[in-house]
């Protein structure tokens, strides 16, 4: 069962890491919900899901993935609702929401890759954090719009 959770992860978080940009760029461009945010909102549920069922093997190494997985779901979870009701400031719930889990998604994969430097986690959070606020603050102009 882990091998089987592991490569369904792998595959789930290499779609992730591609579908991330195009699910925020297409869904603020065409102001809804669309296939590739719906196909995101899915591949980031499989890779927490994923996550989740690995952790029990190696609990001592991979503990880290349970608050990493519910926190990932959570955000894409924020961005699709922003997305299926655009209007007012929904921009800034699918730049958080998809950016969030976008972040959260490269943060679990420097955590896994460069264990032996546990800041590392820091660069992907700071970096992503300080992008997506910066486009909440200052949006395209058909964003925001009505």
């Amino acid at each position: 069962m882990r091998d089987l959770a592991l490569i369904v992860h792998v595959a789930a978080g290499a779609l992730a890491v591609l579908l991330g940009v195009p699910a925020i760029v297409v869904t603020l461009r065409r102001r809804r919900l669309n296939w590739v945010g719906e196909i995101y909102h899915w591949v980031i549920a499989v890779l927490c899901l994923s996550a989740l069922v690995m952790v029990p093997y190696d609990w001592k190494r991979l503990w880290f993935f349970w608050p990493v997985a519910v926190a990932t779901y959570l955000f894409v979870y924020l961005g699709q609702r922003a997305a299926e009701a655009p209007g007012g400031l929904w921009y800034r719930g699918v730049l958080r929401g998809y950016g969030g889990a976008w972040v959260a998604v490269w943060t679990a994969i420097v955590i896994t890759s460069v264990p032996s430097h546990p800041w590392s986690w820091l660069i992907p959070v700071v970096l992503g954090s300080a992008l997506i606020e910066w486009l909440c603050l200052r949006p395209a102009a058909a964003w925001a719009g009505n």
